[in-house]
């Protein structure tokens, strides 16, 4: 769909929402169940879920305190790590002229609808699992640091965008630091450690139950008034022989083709799924097709395609390296793991990626679980995963409102009171206030560099 008619359809689904929202806050619906505006958007408060907390923080309390100890570690290797990586694009973003955020500014939203690389379905899904994830932890932390909880509750707009756990504040200012640290590290630790609960899950089902349906080439594209269109090959085939020739890689492939001339009918043996099947295809002259839909200058460089045959397939075996780094992402790091993560932002660019169809096709499933059931598990997985891995690296940033911003704050308010012990605690505040507003601003900008600095650049 063009811009245009994306901008319609949101615009479409908020008059919807807000009409929809106008006609519960008129019907009293909003009121009875403890509904409020909170700008856009709606806030649910609710009084469920405190007994739970409460009942998980006192059992394990020991527990929760040993884990939100680690989790302050982990929060702040993760806040250096992504301070370096923000750090580090800047001089790429500044030599730059287009950035993918530039382009698309709606992928740093993490809000299905909004961010177009996040499915509907199991964008709410993850951010569901994320939100309560985050949100009781806090809760469960700030329990078991001994203070109240006022309330639970979710924001809507549109789709849920946030949760929140509301400790006592004044009991929260009160409290110790390292308790107010803790409490403020529990939500990104238990966001990845639900991500990495997700990847295990992912590795061993993709381990114990996925192989390639064959050991060949597949097709990743097929173009158009070609002979592969006309027998009607498509993506998610895979490539197995060429005139009895066995195909096991692209370099098998083009020494094959490159032995067919134009006019020629071959046979080909391809597998799709659990099918394996042979077609008869003649090929037409390769020249004749870069010179038709290429912009060659010099055409001396294709001097050696006349007369060679041409069948219109793209062709790769990349969905069998996807299946080594889906089995294990950490397998070569720091690629593997990259790559993994960004899985969405190739399939929005380059319209794959391997856990969705049709690139699911090159690969049987062996076990219990049917097909389709198998892909919407990982498929499933994978989101909450993402979400959660980009919540928690999100969050550990030391930019206020986040949980690293407080993190970073409080630090910093017991590294001057340690090193300046006779400073008054009003002027200790207003030093790490101000420290703490110029980092979050320089943050800020960092984030919001890609999108900003092609943007400025254009302008003059």
């Amino acid at each position: 769909m063009s811009l245009f008619e994306n901008i319609l359809i949101f615009l479409v689904i908020l008059n919807l929402y807000f009409l929809l929202v106008l006609t519960l806050k008129k019907r009293g619906v909003l009121k009875k169940y403890n509904i409020s505006l909170w700008g856009p958007a709606l806030m649910w408060r609710t009084e469920r879920g405190k007994r739970l907390i409460e009942k998980i923080a006192q059992k394990k309390r020991r527990f929760w305190i040993y884990y939100a100890n680690i989790g302050i570690g982990i929060c702040f290797v993760l806040m250096i790590l992504m301070l370096w990586l923000l750090i580090s694009i800047l001089p790429v973003t500044l030599q730059t002229r287009d950035t993918i955020a530039s382009s698309h500014p709606q992928i740093i939203i993490g809000i299905p609808v909004i961010n177009p690389i996040i499915p509907l379905g199991y964008g709410i899904l993850g951010l569901l699992v994320a939100l309560i994830v985050h949100e009781f932890s806090h809760g469960i932390l700030s329990r078991a640091g001994k203070l109240k909880i006022k309330s639970l509750g979710i924001l809507y707009f549109i789709v849920p965008i946030g949760a929140f756990c509301e400790p006592d504040e004044e009991e929260l200012k009160k409290t110790r630091t390292m308790n107010r640290i803790r409490i403020y590290a529990a939500g990104p630790t238990s966001n990845i450690v639900t991500a990495l609960i997700c990847m295990a899950l992912i590795s061993i089902m993709i381990t114990t139950m996925v192989q390639p349906a064959a050991n060949g080439v597949g097709i990743y594209s097929v173009a158009s008034d070609t002979p592969a269109e006309e027998i009607d090959l498509k993506q998610g085939m895979i490539i197995t022989y060429i005139n009895g020739t066995q195909i096991h890689d692209v370099e098998d492939f083009y020494k094959a083709m490159n032995n067919t001339m134009a006019n020629q009918s071959i046979k080909i043996t391809l597998i799709y799924r659990h099918t394996v099947f042979t077609k008869n295809v003649t090929l037409i002259d390769k020249y004749d097709v870069y010179m038709k839909h290429y912009d060659i200058k010099n055409t001396s460089l294709i001097e050696q395609f006349k007369g060679k045959g041409y069948l219109g397939v793209g062709t790769s075996t990349f969905f069998k390296r996807d299946l080594v780094f889906l089995k294990n992402p950490f397998i070569s790091m720091p690629i593997s793991f990259l790559y993994y993560l960004s899985l969405p932002l190739i399939g929005f660019l380059e319209g794959y990626n391997p856990i969705n169809t049709p690139f699911s096709d090159f690969y049987i499933i062996n076990g219990f679980v049917p097909e389709n059931l198998f892909w919407i598990i990982i498929n499933s997985l994978y989101w909450i995963f993402w979400i959660n891995f980009m919540a928690a690296t999100f969050n550990v940033l030391p930019m206020i409102p986040l949980d690293g911003g407080y993190m970073f704050r409080d630090t910093l308010d017991s590294f001057i009171k340690r090193i300046k012990k006779d400073i008054s605690h009003e002027k200790r505040e207003k030093i790490t206030r101000g420290i703490s507003t110029i980092v979050s601003l320089l943050i800020l900008i960092l984030v919001l560099s890609p999108i900003l600095i092609p943007n400025l650049r254009g302008l003059f």
